[in-house]
């Protein structure tokens, strides 16, 4: 993160409104509507907005507004969905509208003026955005588009922003004009009106949920609600003036135009969850470092370090293939739309299956190493590991991506190829692991190819994130910790697919075997944890949690709900007469 923006958003965090992310005793209700404030508090202070998406802002700063939104992901992971609900539903706006729709909508898109809802999924189709349900039918007579839900189960449904506050929402449906069904477009659907649903709109919670508690979320049901036929983005389709429907793509191209704007989405997924695993790893880091147990700080023990270390190397990995991958978009996004851009949405799709699934461990087990004292709320890794948990199924199912992800790229091989030679070609001491990985992509992409998707599609898209987090970490690593942090993990990844590097020929049993060996040297050295959280790199304003201080006990002491004056405490248990 530059300076700027860091320095803009520590002042932010450092402010009353963001002191305390959900007090003990403030209801949901009120925390949403807090979580709201503080997302239009971010947005006008230029830290996130639509403007700063690719292709719309200056190249150069989407990195930077990656890692921004990252970091609010990891202060509070529904803060992030809120602008992300909002900032996808504008982006599918001023991606498929016409110049008239865009000088009418995009100012309130980007100064948030209004509150977006991106409603794609529904709650029979799924992943599977082809099969939605949810029509738009012309009706001539007046020139309108009746949008209407035809079952239950047709229903928009996990709706960010729309519970309480959404005054619009982007919704993805057929439209069916004179009797033809052609196929899907983007239409911009007002909800409320003075903060009213308006006629032909019911919203009902779909709560409540395991995390993200604060991005309110709704399931949408349209009754025949009429909207005026310019409601239908006319980019690429448009209905003339004797209802007649005219588009110069063909009905598959369109559903590729609609589903464009899931590329550049996917990649919040991954920078959230990278940066949640960074703070809970900054966080075990200070506290094994402070806590005493069985004669010496928790760091000193061998086979805690070997935890930590793994936690570490995952942590570090999701920031470096957060920086590949954007380094990719940026450098693809001339050359062709990301809609057309097959290769970059399966490197994307491997990017968020990636960071998203090793977020699932990495914040177990660093709660684990914190003990008891991890599981507590103050302490900042519990509510990440709540929050993170759906992570592998926003923006796309994991498994799903990973289907998808590996059809794509067997119809891109050579391109997907010379990438990946690219990305190991800077390496430095890991070479040969890097090598070995590089192999495994190849073979379990042969896999997909002879078997069809499945387990090797999951595997592969693991691979290929793991090999885009090791190229850029071995280019980018100035330090000997973060060096030996990386043959730690890349040695970690070689075992993780031992068998399939057997298979491939690209590793012999005893090549195996001192893989295994470097892997546990490696975790089990001594540890400079001053060193280790300048590898993490967490911004200070972000650390909060009573264990990152020396003086923790007298912190949770401090911050105990006491029992009122005047209340009595809890009462006494009796002990049975053992008689």
């Amino acid at each position: 993160m530059t300076d700027k923006r860091v320095t803009a958003l520590t002042h932010l965090l450092a402010e009353p409104d963001f002191a305390e992310i959900r007090p003990l005793e403030q209801s949901l209700h009120a925390y949403s509507l807090q979580t709201l404030h503080r997302a239009r508090m971010l947005n006008s202070a230029g830290i996130t907005a639509n403007s700063l998406w690719l292709g719309r802002g200056t190249t150069s700063e989407f990195a930077d507004f990656l890692r921004s939104m990252g970091w609010i992901g990891a202060y509070d992971a529904s803060l992030a969905n809120v602008l992300v609900s909002h900032q996808i539903a504008g982006d599918a706006l001023l991606s498929h509208a016409d110049p008239d729709q865009l000088a009418q909508y995009g100012p309130e898109i980007d100064r948030m003026t209004k509150v977006y809802c991106f409603a794609a999924s529904e709650l029979h189709a799924g992943s599977d955005l082809k099969r939605i349900g949810t029509t738009a039918t012309y009706r001539h007579a007046d020139r309108s588009l009746v949008l209407h839900t035809p079952e239950p189960a047709d229903s928009k449904v996990w709706i960010g922003n729309s519970l309480y506050t959404g005054d619009v929402a982007m919704v993805l449906s057929r439209v069916v004009v004179d009797g033809r069904d052609e196929g899907h477009h983007w239409l911009r659907v007002p909800l409320r009106s003075e903060g009213r649903l308006i006629d032909g709109v019911h919203v009902r919670g779909a709560e409540p949920k395991g995390g993200v508690e604060a991005n309110q979320t709704g399931i949408i049901t349209f009754d025949r609600c009429v909207l005026p036929v310019s409601a239908m983005m006319s980019r690429w389709a448009r209905i003339d003036e004797q209802g007649r429907y005219h588009s110069p793509l063909k009905r598959y191209r369109r559903f590729d135009e609609c589903l464009a704007t899931f590329t550049h989405e996917r990649l919040f997924p991954t920078a959230g969850a990278g940066m949640a695993q960074r703070l809970a790893c900054a966080v075990t880091v200070r506290f094994a470092d402070l806590k005493k147990a069985f004669g010496g700080p928790l760091i000193s023990h061998p086979h805690y370090r070997m935890r930590l270390r793994t936690a570490a190397g995952r942590a570090t990995a999701a920031k470096h293939a957060l920086e590949a991958l954007t380094a990719v978009a940026v450098d693809r996004h001339d050359d062709r739309p990301p809609s057309e851009d097959r290769l970059l949405h399966a490197l994307v799709a491997c990017g968020k299956t990636g960071s998203t699934g090793d977020a699932r461990h990495t914040l177990a087990d660093a709660r684990e190493l914190c003990g008891g004292l991890g599981y507590h709320r103050l302490n900042q890794i519990s509510p990440l590991q709540h929050d993170y948990e759906i992570a592998v199924t926003f923006g796309g199912d994991n498994t799903v991506l990973g289907y998808q992800a590996s059809r794509f790229a067997l119809r891109e091989r050579e391109a997907l190829a010379a990438l990946l030679d690219a990305a190991i070609r800077p390496h430095q001491d890991a070479s040969r692991l890097l090598e070995v990985m590089r192999a495994v992509c190849d073979q379990l992409l042969a896999d997909v190819d002879r078997q069809g998707p499945g387990a090797a599609s999951t595997a592969w898209s693991r691979a290929v994130y793991q090999t885009l987090a090791l190229g850029h970490w071995a280019a980018h690593e100035p330090t000997e910790t973060g060096q030996a942090l990386l043959r730690h993990y890349a040695a970690g990844c070689v075992l993780e697919h031992g068998v399939t590097a057997l298979r491939a020929g690209a590793l012999t049993q005893e090549e195996f075997l001192r893989v295994a060996e470097l892997h546990e040297e490696e975790g089990a050295a001594p540890m400079d944890a001053a060193d280790l959280l300048k590898v993490l790199d967490v911004p200070e304003a972000l650390i909060t949690a009573p264990i990152a201080h020396a003086d923790f006990a007298d912190r949770h002491l401090a911050q105990a709900v006491a029992v009122p004056e005047g209340r009595p405490g809890p009462a006494a248990v009796p002990l049975r007469d053992p008689a």
